[in-house]
């Protein structure tokens, strides 16, 4: 993207932008605009490894054509956009009836109970997930009708995801079952502070991946799914049962590791809905040992002690 040439544009044009709209939504008939020029976005180069996906809160659909969403369109230069304090600092500004989004709000609820969910994920130096989850309520009566502008203009800042907790763990036969802790999310999670814009409500649900190895391998380094990261289980954020899944190792010994991703509520995760890329998941757990031998248990070496005799004196020579 020119970054230079865009941000000349936004200072000439202003405000006037959400007045044009291009490729208008028809479903929406009259523009819901959301975002502002303070939503600021930090934490990510918007580039190739940036995914992001926003929804009316309820009535989302993660398949494109469906449910009030954004559908198949991607978040660059469509609803974030090179603007800021900072050379990676973008802002959020758009509206339902600017581009061909999936739905309208209107259609989920009356404007009083509308709310509207917005997630990034991205990668850091390391390789590790990062993320940031935004949600805010509909004012009818503001130009910028979901404001994400959090108090005195701080940031939608990404950070790093929580690695994978494992809290317990019990032997049954060959297998063991794995007890997986509850991520918290909190620290990317940013909301108004309006009815159902918390953290229970937006993300009800996580999703637990497990990769097998071969006993004593590295641990996997790709946080993609399908490149070795099978589906365990999905559980409850909040509230019982516990989250637990269990081995596959059968007669070989193996070590299995655990990842976790946001069930985000209308089915989102992490992967981006526009373009059908994979779940983006944490950093993998703590290795956890399976099979017919979990490890062998080193013989004890008996250690002799040397005979030490009394020190002679000079009489006794």
């Amino acid at each position: 993207m020119k970054r230079t040439t865009q941000i000349l544009g936004i200072a000439l044009i202003g405000a006037a932008a959400l007045l044009l709209p291009l490729q208008a939504n028809a479903a929406c008939g009259s523009d819901i605009s959301f975002g502002s020029y303070y939503s600021f976005v930090t934490g990510t180069l918007n580039g190739p490894a940036l995914r992001s996906n926003f929804w009316s809160l309820g009535s989302g659909n993660p398949a494109t054509g469906a449910g009030n969403d954004n559908g198949g369109i991607v978040e660059t230069d469509n609803w974030l956009i090179p603007y800021g304090p900072g050379p990676n600092t973008f802002a959020v500004l758009s509206g339902w009836g600017q581009k061909p989004y999936d739905g309208c709000p209107d259609l989920g609820g009356l404007p009083a109970t509308q709310r509207m969910v917005m997630t990034f994920s991205d990668v850091d130096g390391l390789g590790n997930m990062t993320y940031a989850i935004a949600c805010t309520s509909r004012n009818t009566q503001a130009g910028t009708q979901f404001d994400f502008t959090r108090p005195s203009n701080a940031p939608l800042a990404l950070v790093p995801a929580q690695k994978a907790a494992v809290t317990n763990t019990a032997r049954v036969g060959n297998e063991a079952t794995i007890t997986v802790g509850v991520p918290n999310f909190a620290p990317g999670f940013y909301s108004d502070g309006s009815a159902g814009c918390d953290p229970a409500t937006v993300i009800p649900q996580f999703d637990v991946y497990k990769q097998q190895t071969a006993r004593g391998a590295a641990p996997p380094v790709d946080n993609n799914v399908g490149t070795g990261w099978v589906l365990a289980a999905t559980c409850n954020s909040s509230g019982s049962p516990a989250c637990v899944v269990t081995t596959a190792c059968g007669a070989t010994n193996c070590d299995n590791f655990i990842a976790v991703v946001p069930h985000y509520n209308s089915n989102f995760t992490t992967a981006e809905a526009s373009t059908a890329s994979p779940a983006r998941v944490s950093a993998s757990s703590t290795r956890v040992a399976a099979g017919p031998i979990l490890a062998v248990t080193p013989k004890p070496k008996a250690i002799p002690n040397p005979r030490v005799e009394a020190p002679r004196t000079q009489g006794n020579q």
